[in-house]
């Protein structure tokens, strides 16, 4: 809709058109005002008449109304004094010009006007006989003038609303695609955080283990050196694949998400740190969607970095995962005391707020809360469409 222009950029933008358009009604006026005048030799004061009635019309856009009424009042003041003026031609020219400048009350109050002068200049000037012909043929050209002028009108109204409804149009776009790029920026904050959290938690965690171990187990300190390596090759990896969305601008498919069917490697992976993590699993996860799969497996991967990082003395972790229905329920919990400064309930981390906006998506609920030997995250998704 970039190409609909109103009417007056139109003219705007060739200014010969606007000027042949705003004197050319003038200046046919002039020229036939001063044939018929000079024709029949007609005096002074038919001349000033003939040049009140069509000066202004240079300036009827300016001001449609005022122009109209002194064009009006000149005619009327032509008739009263029985001479020739030519103005019933400029009348019609500033009735076009109310017609189609202003609102439709203003044009019906000139349109009777000039109706009334018709009727005035037919009964007056007519030749005997003629009077209804002469009628007919002004009221004519009035009626013209009028329907012509607001006929115009209603087109400028109409590409203008074109117009307006192309720039809403453009301006919701623009608010799409904000929208969308802050979605896409929340959801690339959340994986950033998972990939980099855990992978930067279990590495810290072997490492302290393994430097505890050094002395006493050397060969096991090695073998948590090397798990703490490929960990953190496995989170340069996923940050890699992340970036290489960022930089992708040709709208290709975003890189493979993780699914539960990395559940196993998760547990694994976590078990390095020195944890018994239990793994529970009942239904068929491998049926769920693939965005149900990815948002449950970043929240139990979450769950248990956060055991990593802030349950200090914790020995267990369960983790369970209910397929059953329309609900999957879930829950990580651990048998370790909060670090001073670590876990709260009403924690407002971006770990805890990520793993609600995932669960949010899926219309679940999220619970997170200490237990008498420990602490619990649990909750349920529903198997709808996603949010």
């Amino acid at each position: 809709m970039k190409h609909l222009q109103p009417a007056h950029r139109l003219f705007r933008d060739r200014p010969p058109l606007s000027l042949i358009l705003l004197l050319g009604p003038p200046v046919l006026c002039a020229v036939a005002a001063s044939h018929e005048l000079l024709y029949n030799r007609s005096g002074a004061l038919n001349w000033v008449l003939a040049i009140a009635v069509i000066c202004p019309l240079v300036l009827r856009r300016r001001a449609p109304v005022v122009v109209f009424w002194f064009c009006w009042a000149v005619a009327m003041a032509t008739w009263a004094l029985d001479t020739v003026s030519f103005s019933e031609f400029a009348v019609l020219v500033a009735l076009y010009t109310v017609a189609a400048h202003r609102s439709l009350r203003h044009s019906l109050t000139a349109a009777a006007a000039v109706e009334l002068g018709v009727v005035l200049v037919a009964v007056r000037f007519a030749p005997a006989g003629s009077i209804n012909d002469a009628f007919v043929i002004l009221s004519g050209l009035a009626a013209a003038a009028f329907f012509l002028g607001t006929t115009v009108r209603a087109q400028r109204r109409y590409l203008a609303s074109i117009e307006d409804r192309a720039q809403r149009l453009e301006q919701e776009r623009a608010q799409q695609a904000q929208l969308a790029a802050a979605a896409e920026r929340t959801r690339i904050a959340r994986e950033m955080h998972d990939i980099v959290a855990h992978g930067l938690v279990v590495v810290v965690a072997l490492s302290e283990a393994a430097a505890a171990t050094t002395a006493t187990d050397p060969e096991g300190a090695r073998g948590k050196m090397l798990q703490a390596a490929s960990t953190g090759r496995q989170s340069l990896a996923g940050m890699r694949r992340l970036l290489g969305v960022l930089r992708a601008d040709d709208g290709g498919d975003r890189a493979p998400q993780p699914d539960l069917g990395s559940l196993k490697a998760l547990v694994d992976e976590t078990r390095g740190t020195g944890l018994d993590v239990r793994l529970t699993e009942t239904g068929s996860p491998e049926t769920l969607s693939a965005e149900a799969q990815t948002t449950l497996f970043r929240i139990l991967q979450e769950s248990l970095t956060n055991v990593v990082k802030h349950a200090r003395d914790a020995s267990t972790v369960d983790v369970v995962l209910q397929c059953g229905g329309d609900l999957v329920g879930f829950s990580v919990t651990d048998d370790g005391r909060p670090a001073p400064g670590g876990r709260s309930e009403g924690s407002a981390g971006n770990g805890l707020t990520g793993m609600r906006e995932r669960v949010a998506m899926f219309d679940g609920d999220l619970r997170a809360g200490p237990t008498v030997s420990g602490w619990v995250v649990s909750g349920e998704l529903k198997l709808g469409e996603p949010q």
